[in-house]
């Protein structure tokens, strides 16, 4: 979940820039935003083996006769 460590410092920092001219705070937000792609912190995304292994079962998978009749039995769930 996002959390925000420093709620205080980030509102300092806007009620210092709220009176900037607005390309000026344009300008610092993208400035912020570039930097944090010099250095990112995502995971490391799947290969293709690893996303392959994921879509793998060991039971075939429904057939169209058998997923409408699961939709079907979804609806008449949901609306009566």
């Amino acid at each position: 979940m996002w959390r925000m460590d420093h709620t205080d410092d980030i509102k300092t920092i806007l009620q210092q820039v709220d009176p900037w001219p607005e390309e000026d705070r344009v300008a610092l937000a993208y400035q912020i935003l570039r930097d944090m792609r010099k250095h990112p912190k995502l995971p490391p995304r799947l290969t293709a083996s690893q996303a392959r292994g994921l879509a793998a079962a060991s039971t075939p998978a429904p057939d169209d006769v058998t997923v409408e009749n699961w939709l079907d039995e979804r609806r008449r769930q949901k609306y009566g």
